[in-house]
């Protein structure tokens, strides 16, 4: 049956399949990006009042992420990617200390005004957001020696 025929007749099941599997695949790449986009103008409009919230209504920006966010977690795959934990290099050390110097920085900015304590809220802050990093990148270095250990008992 030639495309020409098929004119006014809906879709075969398969190709209405490929579209939704497409408009999935969509929702879960823009995810991350809408997340990050938000995650970004928050913090600018926290540096800059009045600089964001003039042109973009960030409330509105934080619905359609937990919008598409809820969707891309409730058609994602059942099996979860298997992810090759990397060792902590130099570069990765590097990042995770900029990630918690800058933490530290905005925790700082903004809790300045309280006097002394703000220079401790945002050093734990930072020291917090540099060891849970950490963690996560190395995550599965402990986990893979404790099943060895468990069966030899």
């Amino acid at each position: 049956m030639s495309r020409l025929t098929t004119i006014g007749k809906k879709p075969p099941i398969k190709e209405k399949n490929r579209f939704i599997r497409w408009g999935l695949k969509l929702v879960q790449d823009l995810f991350p990006v809408l997340l990050l986009t938000f995650l970004l103008l928050t913090l600018a409009e926290t540096i800059f009042e009045g600089s964001i919230n003039h042109y973009i209504n960030l409330n509105q920006l934080l619905t359609i992420v937990i919008v598409v966010g809820v969707i891309a977690l409730l058609t994602a795959p059942s099996k979860p990617k298997i992810i090759r934990r990397e060792r902590l290099t130099a570069k990765g050390t590097f990042i995770i200390i900029c990630a918690g110097l800058t933490g530290a920085t905005v925790v700082w900015y903004k809790t300045q005004e309280i006097g002394w304590l703000a220079y401790v809220i945002s050093a734990v802050s930072g020291g917090i957001i540099v060891l849970l990093s950490m963690l996560v990148w190395r995550g599965d270095e402990g986990e893979e020696n404790e099943g060895e250990n468990s069966q030899g008992s």
